[in-house]
């Protein structure tokens, strides 16, 4: 699976963003009564989803159980991919999403000196935008990206030392955290690098560091400061009590499971000599209850927690003709863990645009449905919930 976006790599991304990103969801298992033991296998996908399980954005609208709320731009995963959402909602209702203000159209299949771009060529800038409940949508910071809200209401982002991003260049900034949306900047790292933030598990800020090589490495801020590595790779999901978070390898075939105050290692698993076993396991997907779901070569993996223990507890695959790229960021939508929703993406192909889908799955069932499709260039994708004070975010 792809990782993330380096200086090349993001300027990739944002050529390719009508490419977005996917969702495809599922879960099944032998017996059609919720209960039943999860049996690994192919989910069938059916038209239908009508009213898709939380919110979600698309472009530049806003979507709840109430209906669409005008967003103040479009929405955009241009510098972060899958590593961190590309919106999440506050514990009081407030939205902060990603944008990206394109500054020089970029062909992602032409090389930079056959568009006439040189290194050091502005491209566009990032930004994060925030709406808050009664609807007011207001600038957070101009050249920032990868927002995470705390319980309290407390953000952190990332913070460009110059807003544009620039060719040829990766795009460093600070790790900053807000007491508010309207509060004063503090910064949080003490060097500039290229950086995304992902979580908050309960008062520790999780993000990333990436290197050379688009080499991934979480690490964890207790305060300003207060910065120590906790492991290589790319985080799959904190515990519902903030104390624990699944970590996937370098190698997309390694799980640990880590105390995030002592970075203690509390379980291991190698997918590849799992039952079932599978190629792959990718990063960003949901913890509930014991249970941990995440993207995988075949389609979806669900893993099976228990103190110092970790299995590999059902896989469902996909149709790869119908779903080329898998599915990405799969949320479990009940405390059951059940019930999983997820984006899918399909490539653009035979001169047709790219398309992202909505999906919706019973895992005992092994059922999905399948919501409308969008252009893969609006960034349909579910909002995450800030982390709560009992547990991470959903």
């Amino acid at each position: 699976m792809k990782r993330v976006f380096g200086a090349r790599a993001t300027t990739a991304a944002v050529a390719a963003i009508a490419v977005g990103a996917g969702a495809a969801l599922g879960m099944f298992a032998v017996f059609g009564a919720h209960g039943a033991v999860p049996r690994t296998g192919p989910l069938i996908v059916h038209s239908g989803l009508k009213s898709p399980p939380g919110a979600f954005v698309r472009g530049d609208g806003f979507f709840t159980e109430k209906g669409r709320s005008q967003l103040g731009a479009a929405v955009s995963g241009a510098m972060i991919g899958p590593l961190s959402p590309v919106a999440v909602r506050s514990s009081g209702g407030k939205l902060a999403y990603n944008t990206w203000q394109e500054l020089k159209a970029v062909d992602g299949e032409q090389s930079f000196s056959r568009q006439g771009i040189v290194d050091g060529d502005p491209l566009g800038t990032p930004s994060l935008r925030v709406q808050d409940a009664a609807g007011k949508d207001f600038l957070l910071a101009r050249g920032a990206y990868s927002a995470a809200w705390r319980q309290d209401g407390a953000i952190g982002f990332v913070k460009g030392v110059e807003p544009e991003f620039r060719a040829g260049r990766s795009y460093v900034g600070q790790v900053v955290v807000r007491a508010g949306a309207h509060g004063r900047d503090v910064a949080w790292t003490t060097e500039p690098a290229h950086y995304v933030v992902y979580a908050w598990a309960g008062d520790r800020l999780l993000f990333y560091r990436i290197g050379l090589g688009e080499k991934t490495e979480v690490l964890v801020a207790e305060g300003p400061g207060e910065i120590r590595p906790l492991a290589d790779g790319s985080v799959i999901a904190v515990s519902p009590d903030s104390t624990r978070v699944a970590v996937l390898g370098q190698d997309a075939t390694s799980v640990r499971v880590l105390d995030i105050a002592t970075g203690r290692e509390l379980s291991w698993l190698d997918v590849t000599t799992a039952a079932p076993p599978v190629a792959w396991i990718g990063y960003s997907g949901s913890w509930v209850g014991d249970h941990i779901v995440a993207p995988a070569s075949a389609g979806l993996a669900v893993f099976h927690v228990e103190p110092g223990s970790l299995g590999l507890e059902q896989v469902l695959s996909l149709d790869r003709s119908e779903f080329p790229a898998g599915v990405q960021e799969p949320r479990f939508v009940d405390d059951s863990g059940n019930e999983i929703a997820a984006s899918a993406n399909v490539p653009p192909r035979d001169g047709k645009s790219g398309l992202s889908f909505l999906l919706q799955c019973d895992r005992i069932a092994r059922s999905c449905e399948r919501g409308e499709p969008a252009p893969g260039k609006d960034w349909l994708r579910q909002v995450d919930a800030a982390a709560t004070d009992k547990g991470g975010p959903r």
